[in-house]
């Protein structure tokens, strides 16, 4: 297994998640929609996109990003183009060969049914006189999938609803909520679809300022957890065995248990990079030494992989927010965990007292901060916090 860092890892350098991979394909079972909950990089996309190229047989699995979708039909559209690309059906179909089985007639039901009378041409640009709503219902109507259903792997769905809501008005946002809601809850469709949603930020927070969460009270919530320590010094061993550095497992686990705390891929990565590194330049022993030494150095040289941090504050936050998300997170760089009551207390000064809770969430969910017990909150990963305090707080 190679370093994969800062991109989605697949194929041989994603790290196997079996109970994740199954717990996911029980809820599907049970009748679930699901949203794939966890901050950003714990290995969302990694997930889904693992579960693209390696479907179940009952499932025809297609993934599509919808980041850069602005409108309503435009989004129906994508899923359909999705559905129908044939490098979808290929994977589909060599995955089902391998396991015996000959389903083309299936594959061929997707690329004949006729979408509502009408040939849509993929290939142009969305054609006005068509309702590409209506047309999904119209698909998902008339095909005949022989028992199986489509999986619709839809990944920054709620980026999708924000730039619809920024570019068409909050009822557009919450209109495009309604439709995805009728399709998920129609007896017919959710016997042939089933979707799993996914995205850099919190669908429930993007939500909550529309005062749609009605809307999203149908999906499953299914949360990502960070690696149990077993599973990270697995990680950790098969990534440094691929440059031949070896060290015990209590050197490892002083890594992961003193330093990373916070075990999601990411940072293990990051950590296993500077030690690699450091160990090019002077072969000895990976000690305890060492891993504090490689630790500093990854606070010195993480700007690269951990700059977006501070860059998508501005992204989500607007200025009297961001001035208020600034300070919170230098007074969190100064202890180990800050009440609520404190935090809540910058709020009332910057008078954004409504905004505080959705904030907090916010902040949770894009992997900055953590709460923990008794309305305590803190950094989620100690390499986060000791970068911002060195370099932004």
């Amino acid at each position: 297994m190679k370093l994969s860092i800062g991109k989605t890892a697949t194929g041989d350098n994603f790290f196997q998640r079996d109970k994740v991979i199954a717990e996911i394909y029980e809820a599907l079972e049970e009748g679930q929609n699901l949203l794939l909950s966890a901050p950003r990089r714990v290995g969302k996309t990694s997930i889904i996109h693992y579960i693209k190229d390696n479907p179940s047989e009952e499932y025809y699995c297609v993934y599509v990003d919808t980041e850069d979708v602005s409108d309503s039909q435009t989004f129906f559209r994508v899923l359909l183009k999705a559905i129908f690309d044939i490098e979808n059906k290929h994977r589909f179909l060599k995955t089902i060969e391998n396991a015996g089985k000959k389903l083309k007639g299936f594959l061929s039901s997707i690329e004949n049914v006729e979408v509502g009378g009408v040939k849509i041409d993929f290939n142009d640009k969305s054609d006005e006189k068509l309702d590409y709503y209506e047309k999904f219902k119209d698909f998902l109507e008339k095909v005949d999938l022989d028992g199986r259903t489509i999986l619709l792997m839809v990944d920054e769905f709620p980026v999708t609803i924000e730039h619809i809501r920024d570019e068409q008005g909050e009822q557009a946002a919450r209109n495009f909520l309604k439709q995805n809601r009728a399709i998920r809850q129609n007896d017919k469709y959710n016997q042939k679809i089933k979707f799993i949603y996914t995205g850099s930020i919190g669908l429930l927070s993007v939500v909550k300022k529309l005062n749609a969460t009605a809307d999203v009270n149908d999906i499953q919530t299914y949360k990502l957890r960070p690696l149990l320590l077993k599973d990270a010094l697995e990680l950790a061993k098969m990534l440094l065995a691929n440059y031949d550095i070896e060290t015990s497992e209590e050197v490892l686990t002083y890594l992961l248990k003193e330093k990373i705390e916070w075990l999601i891929p990411f940072h293990i990565q990051l950590a296993i990079k500077e030690i690699r590194d450091l160990y090019r330049r002077e072969e000895r022993e990976v000690n305890k030494l060492f891993i504090d030494e490689a630790f500093n150095e990854l606070i010195l040289n993480g700007s690269i992989y951990l700059e977006h941090y501070r860059g998508r504050l501005s992204q989500v936050f607007n200025r009297n927010e961001l001035i208020l998300v600034h300070e919170l997170l230098k007074k969190l760089t100064e202890d180990t965990s800050i009440a609520e009551l404190h935090l809540y207390d910058l709020a009332v000064k910057h008078q954004l007292e409504d905004s505080f809770k959705n904030i907090l969430l916010t902040l949770e969910y894009d992997g900055y901060i953590a709460e923990t017990n008794e309305k305590q909150w803190r950094f989620y990963s100690p390499i986060l916090k000791k970068w911002w305090s060195k370099n932004v707080g």
